[in-house]
């Protein structure tokens, strides 16, 4: 069961908690509910449309100074708090929920969401959680379980000055990733620069990355340093590496073998000191098998890869992308939008976004400037993507949902089990077959919702229905 407090709701006045594996304390108001949270413990606060006293928006604001990581979700139904949506996203609200047209599950998957957050940040030492902010850390956005393990692996190496390579499609954010671990490193103080390979013609790269001497080539009439040596002590950002000419590759891998380089036109030596973090987007094994890479600068580069997911791999965190972009939309053209409907979030979540994080703003930015009102709704997104046949359909979402993934389940299924069932006269039915699986799962888990939905193959709040399903509880 997740503990929730509800802040001036009453007891069965919110008919999406029916049935829902919840614990939930009501209080009358955002004062009870600020002394409840001091004194008693909870996953996840819910705060009503309405408060006495306290305003929803003042609210948040005080409980981020007891909690800075407690989901919090408002309750929103009438266009008054609609319109202060962004102001509460400011203030530290995860997100909303609109009880006259979300559902149970609608209320179900912002929970979980939620809690599976909260419960990585509980993870963590207590000292090294202000790098995490109510959805994400920093400016990366996302508490979906891929973003989650994204943060593990940063929060990893955060103080280690290991080489780093980041995979990812284009537009998955790779450069803000990279800004976050040199803004988490203890090289933080010192400079970070970012060189976008491909921006810059190949003739004119070395000079970019090493610098040159005065007449070393037309049009050198005063010497330059290069961005290794302005980012000495600190770190440099080689953006799509894989674009790099080899020649450029020899140099370096000098830099990452030996920290010496030398400017263009020079004999003398420069020593650097430099954590070097690259990116790209294509396939670094296959360049090498073309002989467009150089195999000994991939093995210095790929000391500690990682892989940013794309935006079709987190759907879930697609809402919190969308309004943190619409809020830097709202200040850079000084638009009127500040609430997106739900079937435009809906809409999006279920587009297959080929161009990722990037597309996403794109389109979000062009329907803002084409829009007169303050509501983005799927009548301004749907034209603007590229295809009606990417979306997914409904359908589809619901069905894969309900699959029943038993098969997930073998590698903890002994032999001897197995066995009898085949034995069996009379063949069990799937909901038993498949409530059984569930039930090894959890009791092989320890009862860890993570690590038995791993098992199982399905995500926690797929886990979640079935055993509200099954009526399945932890004494079984």
């Amino acid at each position: 069961m997740i503990s929730v407090l509800f802040v001036g709701g009453k007891e069965k006045g919110i008919p999406q908690f029916s049935g829902l594996p919840l614990k939930v304390d009501y209080v009358q108001n955002g004062m009870i509910g600020l002394n409840a949270l001091q004194t008693s413990s909870y996953e996840c606060i819910i705060i009503a449309n309405k408060l006495p006293m306290l305003a929803p928006s003042r609210l948040i604001k005080e409980i981020r100074q007891l909690n800075p990581h407690i989901p919090i979700y408002c309750f929103i139904s009438d266009d008054k708090r609609r319109s202060q949506i962004l102001e509460d996203f400011n203030c530290g609200m995860t997100f909303y929920f609109e009880p006259e047209t979300q559902s149970s599950d609608d209320l179900l998957e912002l929970v979980l969401l939620g809690k599976q957050y909260i419960d990585f940040i509980y993870d963590i030492p207590e000292r090294e959680r202000r790098f995490f902010g109510p959805n994400g850390a920093g400016k990366i956005v996302g508490i979906t379980e891929p973003m989650i393990d994204l943060y593990r692996l940063l929060f990893q190496i955060r103080k280690k000055n290991v080489t780093t390579i980041l995979y990812g499609e284009s537009g998955t954010g790779k450069n803000l990733v990279a800004q976050s671990l040199h803004d988490n490193s203890l090289r933080k103080e010192n400079p970070f620069i970012a060189v976008n390979c491909p921006a810059i013609p190949g003739e004119l790269l070395e000079s970019e990355l090493f610098g040159h001497v005065k007449g070393s080539f037309t049009g050198a009439d005063q010497d330059k340093i290069g961005k290794f040596q302005a980012a000495n002590s600190g770190t440099i950002f080689l953006d799509e590496i894989g674009d790099m000419d080899p020649s450029l590759q020899a140099k370096v891998l000098r830099v990452l073998e030996s920290s010496e380089l030398e400017k263009v036109g020079a004999n003398e030596t420069i020593k650097v000191d430099v954590r070097v973090v690259s990116a790209t987007n294509q396939d670094i094994e296959a360049l090498i098998a073309q002989n467009k890479f150089r195999q000994d600068l991939f093995h210095r580069i790929n000391v500690f890869p990682l892989t940013i997911p794309s935006l079709s791999d987190h759907p879930g965190d697609i809402p919190f992308i969308t309004y943190k972009i619409i809020g830097v939309l709202k200040k850079k053209h000084n638009l009127k939008v500040n609430y997106i409907s739900p079937g435009a979030l809906k809409l999006m979540k279920n587009y297959d976004w080929p161009g990722n994080v990037r597309e996403l703003e794109n389109i979000l930015e062009r329907a803002s400037l084409l829009s007169d009102g303050s509501v983005l709704t799927s009548g301004d997104i749907l034209p603007l993507l590229k295809s009606q046949k990417s979306p997914k359909t409904q359908e589809s979402i619901v069905q894969k949902d309900q699959e029943v993934k038993v098969e997930g389940f073998s590698q903890v299924r002994s032999i001897e089990n197995e066995k009898s069932l085949e034995t069996q006269n009379q063949p069990k039915t799937l909901k038993e077959i498949e409530k059984n699986a569930i039930l090894e799962a959890m009791s092989y888990a320890k009862w860890n919702m993570s690590k038995a939905s791993k098992i199982l193959g399905v995500s926690r709040m797929t886990l979640y229905r079935k055993m509200r399903t099954y009526e399945i509880e932890e004494n079984e």
